[in-house]
């Protein structure tokens, strides 16, 4: 504070001797701004130092053996896909703020689709689901179910964030992607193949012994 009332002492000063606004005031000015630059910023100390962290690990299920392996599903069937995870605390819990609630956001999108030609509308390419789910013992656990009434590959991602206490959403991740694979029923791929057009292969004449004559 001895360098604010400085510059403020020289201010008042030169205001009752000279009338503004001659070079001495320029002058003082320029003082005081680099007066106030050697002061050191006084930060407090979670500005520079993580006192708090909070990280979220997901499970999913069902989950392929292999990453890149989709997982079969009917395609008059929903998926459901059950979400499991566990809130893990830095070494001071709640220093600052307390988890209220996490929030999952799953969302699936059409990677692609076998051989039709015809463009599908955006809400039926892609898909999102939102729902907010309270830990207990910072466990937690619910279920979504996805329609995956196109066929083809489906990427589906798993998003997951905390809700404060004051409701503020933090992104805090992690983020899990698996692929799914829409089939076509048995019965749906039965009907489709009974009406589709036979193709009548042309007769073939009849020979016999006389034929050559």
């Amino acid at each position: 504070m001895s360098v604010f009332n400085q510059v403020l002492e020289e201010v008042e000063l030169l205001g009752r001797k000279h009338p503004p606004v001659s070079h001495l005031h320029t002058s003082c000015l320029c003082n005081a701004v680099i007066s106030l630059l050697k002061v050191p910023l006084s930060f407090q100390r979670y500005f520079f130092q993580k006192l708090q962290s909070t990280s979220i690990k997901l499970a999913l299920s069902p989950s392929p053996r292999n990453p890149t392996e989709p997982i079969a599903v009917q395609s008059n069937q929903q998926m459901a896909l059950k979400v499991e995870g566990v809130v893990q605390h830095g070494s001071k819990p709640g220093l600052f703020r307390k988890i209220q609630s996490v929030c999952l956001s799953v969302s699936s999108t059409l990677q692609s689709k076998p051989g039709q030609d015809y463009k599908l509308p955006a809400e039926a390419a892609r898909s999102e689901i939102e729902q907010q789910v309270e830990p207990h013992n910072d466990y937690f656990s619910t279920q979504f179910l996805l329609n995956l009434a196109v066929l083809g590959t489906h990427q589906i991602t798993v998003e997951a964030s905390v809700v404060d206490s004051n409701g503020i959403l933090w992104k805090t991740g992690p983020k899990t992607t698996i692929f799914a694979k829409s089939l076509e029923d048995p019965y749906t791929q039965q009907v489709r193949l009974q009406q589709q057009p036979q193709v009548q292969q042309p007769a073939q004449p009849q020979r016999n012994a006389y034929s050559r004559f």
